[in-house]
């Protein structure tokens, strides 16, 4: 899920005041545990994304967290010297969550209920649409349509070239942020938690289960299963779902859940307790690998080839190889004021964003700040890096492309 600002700052508050510690567990696919201007960096025009093989044009971020498998990684251009603002332009409601940029149109959805596409070189509107029950989330891009989950229980489906309203699907409840794959949009809804397959093209059903607590936003999917966040309270958890049928295969219960990514070594799901999970050995034994973090694990990590980076409460972001055990930490960073929120990377820095007002680039191999750009608003979304650029949201209905 994703929290709100005046959650965010609340449960950093706490953890300041705590000996808290962040969680990551990394679980097998087998697991069933019940418990400006300046230097730039390109990699060609096509990435294939760490999801099965997706492949994703270099300069598009599709959805959250850019492929199927949530991973926030991107061989696109993004600047690693002081960036220049490339625009800015003011919506119509506060934005609380990344952007989607595909083809050279950004797509943001407000609070106030309202979808925009904009121009990704001048911010230029192309067109906006208000929908019944829309809320701010990050817009899932699938062959040509826009697709976003509403308060009111309806999927909708919105044309990307001119807003137009491709299909609507009522679901049993509120919907959450969905995530697509090879053509079809996997999402779930709280209330009435059920976890949902639905044809990107028409709109149909193809599958449906119910869960045992409302559903959280962006299911992370692989070419055979998909990873569905829940939660209620503090009762959170993670459910293996098969792709084909959406039978469940294991669930993995935890704290408050955030949205899980899936790296080449299992299915990180992070939680605010109290240390990093991998697994190691026969989960029968429920045997893992346990590495402490300074702060509560409030966004969901991001994934490299190479790296796990991840963010805390308490200002902390730092990252891990793949095989590193609790003695190796690789490096970690505060930036302080309280927590921050998915870090977007690329092969040269990290992007994250502060609660308070700021974007930081770190070096991704040392963790050493490269550079820091305040939007002076109340709050600042998740960062998305796409078509040369870095764009974040703001509470106040902001939206700025730094180069």
């Amino acid at each position: 899920m994703k929290y709100s600002r005046r959650q965010l700052l609340s449960a950093s508050t706490a953890a300041a005041a705590t000996a808290g510690a962040g969680c990551v567990s990394l679980l097998d696919g087998n697991e069933t545990n019940d418990g400006g201007e300046g230097e730039n960096e390109t990699d060609g025009n096509t990435d294939v994304s760490s999801s099965s093989g997706v492949e994703i044009p270099a300069d598009d971020w599709p959805s959250f967290q850019r492929s199927p498998r949530n991973d926030g990684y991107t061989t696109s251009m993004a600047p690693t010297a002081e960036p220049s603002t490339r625009w800015e332009t003011t919506l119509s409601g506060a934005i609380d969550d990344q952007v989607a940029v595909v083809d050279d149109t950004v797509y943001v959805a407000t609070d106030a209920g309202t979808v925009h596409a904009l121009d990704a070189a001048s911010g230029d509107e192309r067109w906006s649409e208000s929908l019944e029950g829309g809320r701010s989330q990050c817009p899932c891009i699938v062959d040509g349509l826009v697709v976003l989950g509403t308060n009111t229980g309806e999927l909708v489906a919105l044309d990307a070239d001119d807003g137009e309203r491709a299909w609507t699907t009522e679901l049993a409840g509120p919907v959450r942020g969905p995530t697509a794959a090879d053509g079809t949009v996997y999402v779930g809804t709280r209330d009435d938690p059920v976890a949902y397959a639905i044809d990107g093209a028409s709109g149909d059903e193809v599958w449906s289960t119910a869960l045992a607590v409302d559903a959280i936003d962006y299911p992370a999917v692989t070419e055979d299963a998909v990873y569905m966040g829940a939660q209620y309270a503090w009762d959170g958890r993670v459910s293996a779902l098969d792709l084909t049928n959406g039978t469940q295969q294991w669930e993995f219960e935890g704290a408050r859940m955030q949205s899980p990514t899936v790296a080449e070594s299992g299915v990180l799901a992070p939680a605010t307790t109290i240390s990093v999970l991998t697994a190691a050995g026969d989960n029968d034994e429920s045997t893992h690998r346990q590495i402490g973090l300074t702060g509560k694990v409030l966004a969901s990590p991001a994934v490299t080839p190479e790296l796990v980076v991840y963010s805390t409460s308490q200002g902390f972001v730092g990252a891990v190889e793949h095989s590193r055990d609790e003695s190796d930490l690789g490096w970690g960073t505060s930036v302080g004021r309280f927590g921050v929120y998915a870090p977007a990377v690329t092969d040269k820095a990290v992007y994250v964003t502060r609660i308070g007002s700021e974007l930081l680039a770190l070096d991704i191999e040392t963790g050493d700040e490269l550079w820091t750009r305040s939007l002076e608003d109340g709050g600042v979304t998740a960062p998305t890096v796409a078509d040369g650029a870095v764009f974040v949201g703001t509470d106040e209905g902001r939206l700025v492309a730094f180069d």
